[in-house]
């Protein structure tokens, strides 16, 4: 029997202790989830900038985004996200749902300057107040692979690396021959 205690101890702890985010609340956490997402990417993108930096190929967020509920395309660096991410996660908090899903492109240049994008699909998790909710599910659209941020980072890195591959299996794009010692 003394399981069954546990259990509800369990279930009265996890479940009661963090009550559901509502209103304003909610609406912050959803655009402060968005941004952090984006900044998250922003820092993976730059370390597999600095590991490739042998083979002298860069990779960066691209500015823009698509809000796929709305199929809106914004400069995530502007005055007008901020504005446009504070209604969108009004609305989103008013409604208690809605489309979080975004696109986002990784622009990838290689020793010539020729540049290649890589798609992908952004979908923001519904926060709870929890510190510990994943942030975001993203998915590269050139492999299929899907990763969790922030707890994944390592396999982002590690997609974002196997399309570089592709992209240079493919001829769009070429790496400099590494330097040796």
């Amino acid at each position: 029997m003394g399981d069954s205690d546990d259990l509800f101890d369990l279930y009265r702890n996890d479940g009661g202790s963090r009550p559901a985010l509502k209103g304003a609340a909610l609406a912050a956490a959803l655009g402060d989830g968005v941004r952090r997402t984006f900044q998250t990417i922003d820092g993976l993108c730059a370390d597999v900038t600095r590991a490739l930096a042998q083979v002298r190929t860069t990779t960066r967020l691209a500015a823009p985004v698509v809000d796929r509920s709305t199929y809106v395309q914004i400069d995530r660096s502007s005055e007008s996200f901020r504005e446009y991410l504070r209604q969108w996660s009004q609305q989103r908090a008013d409604r208690g749902s809605g489309g979080m899903h975004w696109e986002a492109k990784i622009l990838v240049t290689d020793h010539r300057r020729t540049t290649a994008e890589i798609g992908l699909g952004v979908a923001i998790e519904w926060p709870d107040g929890h510190p510990d909710t994943p942030l975001a599910f993203v998915e590269f659209w050139p492999t299929g692979q899907g990763v969790s941020l922030p707890a994944d980072a390592r396999g982002f890195q590690r997609a974002l690396v196997a399309c570089i591959v592709r992209l240079e299996q493919s001829g769009a794009l070429a790496s400099a021959r590494p330097r040796t010692p």
